[in-house]
């Protein structure tokens, strides 16, 4: 039974004049299909919020989140994934609707082309959180390894499947429109030579990318230096990295750049290099320079974050204003903040060292000596006046 006959003949709904009305043909479909369409629709907008409400509500009292809070399900649900739902379901609906009405010709190949596409649309949206959500889970597993390779590789892989779905989403979209995808696909080989060409670039930044997460010289987090720029490390991406400077700019890099240039990688360092040069008077006894670097050598060694066996302290320079003591120790800290920190303990000391042994710094003089001195009497003569 067809929906037409049990809407105007099987039942007593509309009369003769109204059936007539609604029989009538417009833009090649009767009016009744056209009021239908439009209840539906409106009834599907209308509607799609409240379900979008039922679907976040279900998210907040799911049993996976809190069964297998580190499972996929749980990282999938904690995404916003209502509004693709829900509009995916509101649009089964509305072909369902449509296939019951029997819509023919091009309204039919309008309506259903309208609907693929929205429904392409949420599902890739959809298969995208997917993936994300699968990406939240495995960086979860990989920051409980040892390895910090895999801590790179798996936020490289997910932009890499993110790019994968909306590729593939696309492609099938178009398949299900009716066109012929390999056709498409055979007609960009025919241009890839060109594109190669102009997006080299690009396919160096890339293959730059895969250098670095396989080759492993540096990690996100690491302390870098590369040519005349030196920052911390943030993100590894598919063209740039992208470091952050000591005042607090960030600097994309090509990866291209990344993979031949030399890096000096300060990140991984055990311990960090502390030299200086404590320059003293040229008054100052050699007995106090002695004791000097003695209790100087002493105060260092024997702070907790000093690597004693790398400790120096000795005079080994003169120089023009100063008598250079060279001192060299190896601080073991992680960050620069930390390594300032205690320097400066260490450096304020010294300063309490030299005030307590009566030692000056020097800084930089001039003494000039007149070796033909003027006799008494030029020198007090005063300069004949000129007469204008």
């Amino acid at each position: 039974m067809s929906l037409e006959k049990f809407i105007f003949e099987d039942s007593a709904f509309f009369t003769s004049e109204v059936a007539g009305i609604l029989k009538m043909t417009v833009i090649g479909m009767p009016n009744w299909k056209w009021c239908v369409l439009a209840i539906v629709l409106t009834a599907g907008i209308l509607l799609r919020p409240l379900l979008q409400i039922l679907l976040k509500e279900f998210k907040r009292h799911n049993p996976f989140s809190k069964k297998f809070p580190q499972g996929f399900m749980a990282f999938f649900l904690s995404l916003e994934i209502e509004r693709a739902i829900s509009w995916l379901l509101t649009i089964m609906m509305w072909f369902a609707v449509g296939d019951a009405i029997g819509l023919t010709g091009k309204i039919q190949t309008y309506y259903e082309h309208i609907l693929r596409g929205l429904v392409a649309i949420y599902a890739i949206r959809l298969f995208y959180y997917a993936v994300d959500a699968g990406g939240s889970m495995l960086q979860k597993m990989a920051e409980k390894t040892v390895s910090t390779y895999d801590d790179q590789l798996v936020p490289f892989a997910t932009k890499s499947a993110k790019v994968f779905v909306i590729v593939m989403g696309v492609l099938i979209a178009l398949q299900n429109f009716g066109l012929n995808v390999m056709s498409i696909l055979a007609g960009l080989g025919l241009g890839g030579l060109a594109l190669a060409l102009a997006a080299q670039d690009t396919a160096a930044n890339l293959f730059g990318s895969i250098t670095i997460l396989f080759d492993h010289p540096f990690k996100v987090g690491d302390l870098i230096k590369i040519k005349d720029m030196e920052g911390t490390v943030e993100d590894i991406g598919f063209r740039s990295t992208r470091i952050r400077t000591a005042y607090n700019s960030v600097i994309s890099i090509p990866n291209a750049m990344m993979a031949k240039e030399t890096i000096d990688n300060m990140g991984i360092r055990p311990f960090r290099r502390t030299r200086q040069i404590l320059g003293l008077a040229y008054e100052t006894p050699p007995e106090k320079i002695d004791q000097f670097c003695d209790q100087v050598r002493y105060l260092v060694t024997r702070h907790p974050k000093v690597n004693p066996e790398t400790v120096l302290c000795r005079f080994n320079n003169y120089s023009a204003s100063s008598l250079d003591v060279l001192m060299i120790f190896h601080l073991e800290v992680f960050t620069a903040a930390e390594e300032m920190e205690h320097q400066q303990g260490i450096f304020l000391e010294i300063l309490q060292i030299a005030s307590d042994l009566g030692v000056e710094f020097a800084y930089p003089t001039q003494t000039i000596y007149n070796k033909f001195p003027m006799p008494p009497a030029a020198a007090n003569e005063k300069p004949p006046e000129t007469v204008s």
